[in-house]
């Protein structure tokens, strides 16, 4: 752990996304909006197809959308106002 915590990528990393963040608070959140939507219209295609790797294709979007709508929302109090 302690080689993770002295990485210069993982500390680059940090700072590019809370400068690039701060400015733009509601963009995770947005984000996960359009996850879900493009989520909902994959599995109605699912569901009309019968394909399982349609549906799979699906629950991994809504996953996605879920983890970038609570990391928005967990990221916007700490990046303030911008």
């Amino acid at each position: 752990m302690r080689q993770l915590d002295r990485s210069e990528r993982v500390k680059s990393l940090i700072k590019w996304l809370s400068t690039s963040l701060a400015s733009r608070r509601g963009l995770p959140v947005l984000g996960a909006i359009f996850l879900t939507v493009i989520s909902l219209i994959v599995h109605l295609i699912a569901a009309i197809s019968g394909s399982t790797l349609i549906a799979i294709c699906g629950f991994s979007l809504l996953h996605l959308a879920v983890f970038a709508g609570l990391l928005g929302t967990l990221l916007a109090e700490p990046l303030g106002r911008g």
